[in-house]
């Protein structure tokens, strides 16, 4: 089944699903900073660019969408299953290790100091790679691995000045239109 047809075959069951108060909702309703966030998220991901627009509209966080679209990828599973899964409360290191995704897979090197990654890469040093797997993160660990990842490699920048940007209290989409060039709210 090709992508699109995929999409075409769950759009609407999506939606059915979706709570009630957002089937009305478009896609990209939070602004163009948010739709050319979630444009970058479908194109690095390899992801339609609507199955993306239909799955922010689950009212997940913004910064929890890049980890829905690179567990699912590394899965090989649909996102839609892997939000359903966030959405039941699991937590994400139960998720990833539920399709053979472990800690390993979300660590990226970082030059210099890991700031607000520093307990995470503390567990990280502490055994040779060949453990990682038994190396256990946080939610927000794992948010912010992959979203350091995510900006670092879309917009070619080195990992550890993305770790800077994201240690304010400034969500995701904000972080990504200042480091793309843009202007944020």
């Amino acid at each position: 089944m090709t992508t699109t047809s995929r999409l075409l075959t769950l759009a609407p069951f999506l939606l059915l699903l979706a709570p009630s108060g957002l089937q009305g909702q478009r896609p990209g309703a939070g602004g163009p900073n948010q739709a050319e966030f979630l444009r970058a998220l479908a194109e690095h991901f390899g992801t339609p660019e609507r199955e993306v627009a239909v799955l922010a509209q689950w009212r997940l966080d913004m910064g929890e969408m890049p980890v829905v679209l690179f567990v699912a990828d590394r899965a090989g599973v649909s996102p839609d299953v892997v939000i359903s899964q966030r959405r039941r409360g699991e937590a994400w290191m139960t998720i990833a290790a539920g399709y053979s995704v472990h800690a390993g897979d979300f660590h990226i090197p970082i030059d210099g100091d890991p700031g607000m990654l520093s307990d995470a890469y503390g567990r990280f040093g502490a055994r040779p790679a060949s453990e990682w797997q038994e190396v256990t993160l946080s939610d927000a660990e794992v948010v912010a691995l992959v979203s350091v990842r995510f900006l670092s490699r879309h917009l070619g920048l080195p990992a550890n000045q993305v770790v800077g940007e994201l240690g304010g209290t400034e969500g995701i989409v904000s972080v990504f239109i200042r480091l793309k060039g843009g202007f944020g709210p």
